[in-house]
């Protein structure tokens, strides 16, 4: 199974609002990890063990991995 995210999986203080009102990141693509995802974003990532986050461009990406128990 392959698990994309996307600023909308990041935690509302990871999120600012772009010009058109729609959400964008605060942070860079690759300085998003686990903690920064929502609590959804990081259930469906511990089942998945796995997830690809992109910015909204999908030009760039960064691997996401549960932590280790």
């Amino acid at each position: 199974m392959k698990l994309e995210l996307d600023p909308i999986d990041l935690k509302p203080e990871y999120q600012t609002k772009d010009s058109e009102g729609g959400i964008d990141q605060k942070c860079n693509t690759r300085d998003v990890v686990f903690d920064k995802l929502n609590e959804q974003a990081q259930c469906a990532v511990r089942a998945v063990g796995k997830a690809v986050f992109h910015a909204w461009d999908r030009r760039t990406y960064n691997a996401i991995y549960p932590p280790k128990e």
